[in-house]
């Protein structure tokens, strides 16, 4: 996993202070570190664009351009000028070896887009946007040096850059792995600086999650029977369908046992059992896909020692934190909405989906101060696990999984891991790696995926 950081000026400061590292050598490894990028993609003596800005960040841009000069066709495009200091000093070395600035922007094989970086502080003007719009429509390689322009803290702009790929200055950047940056950033790299990660990065809460950070509950001893692996209780409601998918998923992620309990007779597959009541030698309770009307019995929970998943209609009863306060075996995970009645019935504010989605990391770290023991997965575009004062975020879903009853097999995978041991930090991250990943490797048209279709893959992990 990757450490990312809310800011980085600090970052740099350190580099000035403590390393010796001036701001001018700094922008030079970022240049040059971009220009490697541009020729991996851009065959020499290709045409390419440069749209720098008044800052460092179209400083870093004119550095790069100047480096690439006569090693391909280059240009830059300064809609506001040079304003900085060091974008200053980056132009007048880029016009000192002969190189070109236009006022109008040409057609290109290359956009490089070195507007506004990662301190971007308000929406772009119309200008900007209007810049950015006739780029997006070009068939062009497009790439973003430090962060796609018109992403900014907790907003995005009219129009933005929509990268091919990003190369991220000396760090990740949060703002970045928003939701709604998703569309724009393409693939992600991040430019030595001059120092290794290692010493250039601090200490961070916050973490990007990668495939090898999945630990699938392989089995390695030989002389085990099916009450070795766990046995998993998914409470069955009005939806029987939502807790079949449910159990479904536990049972194919390792479970040795899966009972579905419901008070009503149910046609189940055969390889689920049923029970009336939640059985004594449960490991691991699931609970909340699918409930509807039928409710919740929260004596029954709070009298049993389980480690517990929670998804969906239960987010919207008034009894939960009440379930919450004291439990640390407890993993969440609400969509957006049902987050937004989470956080309204915890009495931690009354706020909109749209504002949710705008600034998620804010709203998972309000619920997470108030329950640092409790699990925390709010699915999305891009899904965040936070536990224990630290956020984990996973970039590896895609639209595949916008389908119904998606949310309950995931449920399920977690629950099984709970059920096998796993820690409730590990188990939200193991399933929620596995749950993309198998999604992705799904053969069908994105749009054509099946609940049972992850059920079947993620055996085959």
């Amino acid at each position: 996993m990757q450490k990312i950081f809310e800011e980085v000026l600090s970052l740099d400061q350190k580099c000035y202070e403590k390393f010796a590292l001036s701001e001018d050598l700094l922008m030079e490894h970022a240049a040059e570190y971009l220009a490697q990028t541009i020729r991996k993609r851009v065959k020499k003596g290709g045409t390419i664009v440069f749209l720098c800005g008044p800052g460092n960040n179209g400083g870093d841009g004119i550095a790069c351009a100047r480096i690439l000069h006569k090693e391909y066709s280059v240009s830059i495009v300064l809609p506001y000028g040079a304003k900085s200091k060091m974008a200053r000093l980056q132009l007048k070395r880029y016009e000192l070896v002969g190189g070109q600035i236009y006022n109008l922007v040409e057609e290109a094989e290359a956009y490089i887009d070195a507007l506004f970086g990662s301190g971007l502080s308000k929406k772009l003007d119309e200008k900007s946007c209007e810049l950015i719009k006739y780029i997006n429509a070009q068939e062009a390689i497009k790439i973003s040096c430090d962060i796609p322009s018109g992403i900014g803290n907790n907003f995005i702009s009219d129009e933005v850059f929509r990268a091919d790929m990003t190369v991220s200055m000396g760090a990740l950047k949060l703002p970045m792995f928003e939701d709604f940056a998703k569309d724009f950033v393409g693939d992600v790299e991040v430019a030595n600086l001059g120092v290794s990660r290692d010493i250039y990065e601090a200490d961070s809460d916050i973490y990007l999650l990668g495939k090898e950070d999945m630990n699938l509950p392989l089995r390695d001893k030989k002389n085990t029977n099916k009450g070795s692996f766990g046995h998993t209780c998914v409470v069955a409601g009005d939806k029987s369908g939502a807790a079949i998918l449910a159990g479904t998923s536990a049972l194919n992620f390792g479970s040795g046992l899966v009972t579905l309990m419901s008070r009503d007779s149910l046609f189940i597959p055969p390889y689920l059992m049923h029970s009336n009541s939640i059985p004594k030698n449960t490991t691991s309770i699931v609970i909340g896909m699918g409930l509807g009307d039928v409710g919740v019995d929260f004596e029954l929970l709070t009298t049993n020692n389980c480690p517990l998943v929670v998804d969906a209609d239960i987010f919207y009863d008034t009894n939960l934190p009440e379930l919450l306060r004291g439990r640390t075996d407890v993993v969440l995970t609400p969509h957006p909405k049902e987050f937004a009645s989470l956080l309204r019935i915890c009495n931690l504010g009354d706020i909109e989906v749209k504002d949710i989605q705008s600034n998620r990391f804010k709203y998972v770290g309000i619920f997470m101060n108030h329950f640092p023991d409790i699990t925390l997965v709010l699915k999305g575009a891009n899904t965040i696990i936070a536990s224990k004062k630290q956020m984990y975020i996973s970039i590896e879903g895609t639209n595949i999984l916008s389908k119904g009853g998606s949310g309950d097999v995931l449920s399920g995978m977690i629950g099984s891991l709970l059920a096998q041991g796993y820690s409730g930090k590990d188990a939200a991250i193991t399933a929620v790696l596995a749950h993309s990943i198998a999604a992705n490797s799904v053969q069908y048209n994105n749009y054509a995926l099946n609940p049972i279709d992850i059920c079947k893959e993620i055996k085959c992990l």
